[in-house]
Order: C-alpha cells, then sequence, then structure tokens
C-alpha cells in the first residue's frame, strides 16, 4: 500500500504535506483546536499567508499605481493580524490609491486577514501540541517578546507524546 493511499485522521499531523496538502488541512481544520499539526502544515500556512499579502498589499498597488498604502507585512505566530511582531517588507508610505484595482486588493488583504484569524490560531495551537506543549502556550503571543517564543515553539521536531493531544 502506498503512502498517498493510506488516509490519516486529521487530528494525526501530515509529515512532509506538500503545499496543496498542507493548505487543504489548514482549511478542514480551521476551527479544531484538539489534535496535531506537522511542521511542514504550519510553514506552508506562514508561506501562503506571506506571499497572499505581499501581492495583495504591496505588488498589486505598485504595479498599478506606482505607490503603496501599506507599507509593512508583518508575520506573527498566528498569521499577520493576530499579534504580527515581525515585519516582512517595509516600503516608503504612500498615498491612499485611487485606482479601484488597488483598491480591491488592499480590501481583499484585509478580508484574508480577517478570514484567516481563527485557522491561523488553531494551526499554531496544533503545531505546538505536535511538539507536545499545550495550545496554552500560544497565549504568550500577548506578552512582548512572547511572539518570538511562539514561534521557536513552533520550530520544534514533533515528539511522540504529542499524541496525548489527538
Amino acid at each position: 500500500m502506498a503512502y498517498a493511499d493510506v488516509i490519516l485522521p486529521t487530528s494525526v499531523p501530515l509529515r512532509r504535506a506538500s503545499l496543496l496538502m498542507a493548505m487543504e488541512r489548514f482549511v478542514r481544520n480551521a476551527f479544531r483546536l484538539r489534535g496535531r499539526a506537522s511542521r511542514s502544515e504550519y510553514w506552508w500556512w506562514i508561506l501562503v499567508n506571506v506571499v497572499v499579502l505581499g501581492i495583495a498589499q504591496i505588488g498589486v498597488p505598485v504595479l498599478v499605481t506606482g505607490e503603496t498604502p501599506e507599507p509593512t507585512i508583518a508575520l506573527g505566530p498566528f498569521g499577520s493580524l493576530f499579534y504580527a511582531h515581525f515585519e516582512i517588507f517595509h516600503w516608503a508610505e504612500g498615498a491612499v490609491p485611487s485606482n479601484p484595482v488597488a483598491s480591491f486588493a488592499l480590501l481583499f488583504a484585509g478580508l484574508w486577514m480577517l478570514a484567516t484569524v481563527i485557522p491561523g490560531v488553531t494551526v499554531a495551537v496544533r503545531r505546538l501540541h505536535d511538539s507536545n506543549v499545550s495550545g496554552w502556550w500560544a497565549l504568550l503571543a500577548f506578552v512582548p517578546a512572547g511572539g518570538i517564543v511562539v514561534l521557536l515553539l513552533a520550530m520544534r521536531r514533533p515528539r511522540a507524546d504529542g499524541a496525548r493531544f489527538d
């Protein structure tokens, strides 16, 4: 039986997940705190989030108007909207675009951030579970340097004892 033929429960982390598999599980488990998420599931989500926001907040407005009203894209343990502390991109601040395409791109970025807040938190909690740490450690993101600690915990290797969270 091939690995692709095995169907894993959604509470079990999917090791070496491809981008599509990781995003499918991100969406399917959007509101699930119980279970675990592999490193690949978590970091694919972070990469997709940064790329989508980079295109919507910087790429489209710069290509269409030559200016960007949103100068930074930030990264945090839950994505971009909720306690994001690390600047990924920084651009000289410009005026609010009057072009409808650029305005739509910024509206899309705002809606994307709102739509992915809860799934971003849940995937971070499941990632902490996979490294055998309680999801309550995600609350460290509310203190100034806690976001760094949560991201470091998300980098930890999986632990077999994390199965207690399944």
